[in-house]
């Protein structure tokens, strides 16, 4: 039920407030819910909605998939090697 409301609060958020502060929601429920992959959803919704289109490689949208991906995978190994989570995982 915690995850549910959160989640709501995460998504009504990328709508209500800025995108920072929307990323540091996502960021904030990686560490604290076991496979979070709410933060894939969120990273694209932000994208479709704040991307300014070009033509540079920079703002594809598949630079952008890569990178959400990396972020995520690297904060899931970080989150691994933090002592709080050892007995969790």
């Amino acid at each position: 039920m915690k995850r549910l409301i959160f989640d709501i609060i995460l998504f009504l958020s990328v709508f209500i407030f800025p995108w920072w502060v929307a990323s540091i929601f996502a960021v904030i429920g990686i560490f604290i819910y076991q496979q979070f992959y709410e933060f894939l959803g969120v990273g694209i919704i932000i994208y479709a909605i704040y991307t300014i289109p070009g033509s540079i490689f920079i703002t594809s949208p598949f630079w952008f998939s890569l990178c959400l991906s990396i972020i995520y995978l690297g904060i899931q190994f970080i989150r691994r090697h933090i002592i709080l989570y050892k007995n969790e995982i």
